[in-house]
């Protein structure tokens, strides 16, 4: 092989190399969004069933009266959450709950002072 040829398949190797490091961080950058999403609709989905739940069970002490007692005491037993638990419960689940552009998205495991904060504030 002469040495022209080498050069030529070694630019050529880069240019893919490059293409493939180029395609290989756009689909990490919508692979971490598609997780994000799918997180947030993971405790979306959570939260509506739980208020499915609540409405049933509302809907279900008007209509019928032969609930047992047990069954009653334990679905009153559930205290709602003040919105301070509610962001400590998203800052744990991995998502940013300070203000601004980053709230909602996901902190990839990273503490952020600016999150911390806002728990501050919160107390």
């Amino acid at each position: 092989m002469e040495r022209r040829e080498i050069m030529e398949r070694l630019l050529r190797l880069e240019t893919n190399v490059k293409q493939l490091y180029q395609d290989t961080a756009e689909l990490k950058t919508i692979t971490m969004q598609l997780i994000e999403e799918n997180v947030a609709l993971e405790v979306e989905n959570k939260h509506l069933k739980q208020l499915i739940g609540r409405s049933q069970e509302t809907g279900s002490e008007s209509t019928d009266v032969s609930d047992k007692p047990e069954q009653k005491s334990k679905e009153k037993k559930k205290p709602r959450l003040s919105s301070k638990e509610n962001l400590a419960i998203l800052y744990q689940e991995g998502f940013h709950i300070c203000k601004g552009d980053l709230f909602g998205k996901h902190r990839n495991g990273e503490d952020c002072l600016f999150c911390l904060q806002t728990l501050e504030e919160q107390s």
